[in-house]
């Protein structure tokens, strides 16, 4: 029986902070010892009052969580020392909030791991030896609880409506 783990790794809800989001974890590389993994978080949004500006304010929020707090987190951690060569991308509809809609946002955060360099190698694993996984899972809630402060402007949801 072949246990090697999958390349994308689908969390489920019970292992979130934040119920509101979808997230996946995976790589496009040996599953195995991963140089760099990615985490996949996507949700619906909607402005809750009329705003003017409402896809600026989302992206400086989006901005303030990618580019401030999380390098900050990350930029001594043990598992993805490469902080200044990690990728941070979100994706905002180009006619956002267009006929009072939910819109479809992703944000995806590429991390290069510490197999890089280090003798010891981390599989991407939920199984066992879950420990590149772990930290993964504590950086994604991370970026969860912070789009929570968002709450206040917008609507989020996992899905296309409001349960």
């Amino acid at each position: 029986m072949d246990r090697r783990t999958a390349r994308e790794i689908i969390v489920k809800g019970e292992l979130l902070n934040n119920k509101q989001i979808n997230l996946k974890i995976g790589t496009v590389e040996n599953r195995d010892f991963p140089q760099t993994v990615y985490i996949n978080i996507s949700f619906w949004i909607k402005p809750k009052e009329e705003l003017i500006n409402s896809r600026k304010e989302l992206e400086d929020m989006l901005n303030k969580i990618l580019n401030k707090k999380l390098s900050e987190l990350l930029n001594e951690n043990y598992f993805f020392p490469f902080e200044s060569q990690n990728i941070y991308i979100y994706n905002i509809p180009d006619n956002f909030n267009y006929n009072d809609k939910f819109n479809f946002i992703s944000v995806e955060v590429y991390l290069h791991t510490l197999n890089i360099q280090s003798e010891k190698k981390y599989p991407l694993n939920v199984k066992r030896n879950t420990d590149l996984f772990d930290e993964c899972l504590r950086i994604s809630n991370y970026i969860a609880d912070n789009l929570k402060e968002m709450e206040d402007s917008f609507y989020i949801n996992n899905k296309s409506r409001l349960n």
